[in-house]
């Protein structure tokens, strides 16, 4: 008898070693992964105490949890393939225990979070949800879980004024499959994100994570299943403007995706973005009444774009520019720069800010790249062209508020060109 239950144990310690037993389970050690919540880097690795335990976890994406000494966690977060610290810390983890790194930011500011993934499960048709806004540039944000038919105008968020970088307290919510809805906080007009189905399971705990999309303003989401698996999904919306700069006040109407807008509004003016659906679209034109030729359009999920018609009212034309509405990397400064729209003018212009040159060599139709500069409530704007005496137009005492995302379109009849200066973000 006493042999037989030895024999048992043996072969249950040999079946434990197989398996992986102790070793796949050590419960003096923590247990921690890394998810590459930031887009700004393609992929990242995990070094604790200068040993790679995670490489190349891209965008979106984790390796399994990784075994830690609570005792000697001193981590750094790199590019993949490098050594050098993109960020240092120690996180402050237990043995037996699972933690989430998740790593978020704009490129050269890279955070981390510690995600606790210890929550005990919630009661049978109902989940746990915490939210992360990890958007840089999205300010504070309003969350709405609601169902697929509710006006976003009567409905209430579950989590209001989101800032960036925390990790909001758990809410209990019914496991369901919610219409989730992120605007900007206290705005039921700004809207950032549109999802039709985030799915949360029963006794699900996850954590939404908010993370910006290409043109910076709109909104993509990872949601983290503690101790599993990670769903992303990304915004299925684009964003556009008119920027209307004919010469002698030229009516511009335009449709893009069938929807209007901008119908017959004189030069110059540009309008507000509005939400369309990504993908190839219809682009409809006309000047004074006048229809003019435009292509279709393809537009990239999460981006954000000005259509530009400018030239004259006898030969207008039409180009697409894509924006870039990121902040500066410096939240004491604003990001700027100059569009070209000045009708029968062949060459480029440049542009200075309180005589400092921000753009040179911007042909008609086309954007310059962003300059970063600081805040000022007097800058003293020139545009000019090459082979002109005077420039094409100047202003002064024009506020550039710290954090902001500014153009300026140059527009209409070289003779009496205008000067747009819009704050895009």
């Amino acid at each position: 008898m006493t042999f037989r239950w030895i024999t048992a144990l043996a072969a249950a310690a040999l079946l434990l070693a197989a398996c992986g037993g102790s070793d796949d389970n050590d419960r003096t050690k923590a247990k921690l992964r890394l998810v590459n919540a930031s887009s700004a880097y393609a992929e990242i690795d995990l070094f604790v105490e200068d040993t790679l335990r995670q490489g190349s976890v891209g965008y979106g994406n984790t390796a399994s949890y990784v075994e830690v000494d609570p005792g000697e966690a001193d981590s750094k977060i790199t590019r993949s393939g490098s050594t050098t610290a993109l960020l240092s810390f120690t996180p402050g983890i237990e043995r037996d225990k699972h933690y989430t790194v998740l790593a978020y930011g704009a490129e050269g500011a890279l955070r981390q979070m510690l995600v606790d993934d210890n929550v005990g499960e919630p009661d049978s048709g109902r989940a746990l949800l915490r939210v992360v806004n990890a958007a840089p540039d999205a300010g504070k944000l309003d969350i709405y879980l609601t169902a697929a038919d509710e006006p976003l105008a009567s409905a209430v968020p579950v989590q209001a004024g989101a800032e960036y970088g925390v990790a909001n307290g758990l809410l209990t919510v019914d496991s369901t499959s919610w219409r989730l809805r992120v605007t900007a906080a206290g705005s039921k007009t700004d809207l950032r994100l549109d999802l039709p189905a985030l799915v949360l399971e029963s006794k699900q705990v996850a954590t939404l994570v908010l993370t910006p999309a290409r043109g910076g303003v709109l909104m993509n989401t990872l949601l983290l299943t503690q101790q599993a698996g990670i769903a992303r999904q990304d915004t299925a919306l684009a964003r556009v403007r008119v920027a209307a700069g004919v010469a002698d006040s030229g009516a511009v109407s335009a449709a893009v995706g069938g929807r209007v807008l901008m119908a017959s509004v004189g030069s110059p003016a540009v309008g507000l973005y509005a939400l369309l659906p990504a993908g190839t679209q219809p682009v409809a034109l006309a000047v004074n009444g006048t229809a003019l030729a435009a292509p279709a359009v393809t537009l990239a999920a999460g981006a954000d774009y000005s259509l530009l018609v400018r030239g004259t009212p006898a030969a207008p034309q039409s180009g697409w520019i894509e924006d870039d509405n990121h902040r500066a990397a410096d939240s004491r400064q604003v990001r700027l720069r100059l569009v070209n729209g000045v009708a029968d003018l062949a060459a480029p212009l440049s542009m200075t800010v309180d005589f400092v040159p921000v753009a040179d060599g911007v042909t008609a139709g086309a954007a310059s790249g962003y300059a970063s500069l600081d805040a000022t409530l007097t800058a003293q704007f020139s545009v000019t062209a090459a082979g002109l005496a005077t420039p094409l137009f100047t202003a002064v005492d024009q506020p550039l508020v710290a954090g902001a995302v500014y153009t300026v379109f140059a527009v209409g009849a070289q003779s009496a060109a205008v000067g747009i200066l819009r704050k895009d973000h």
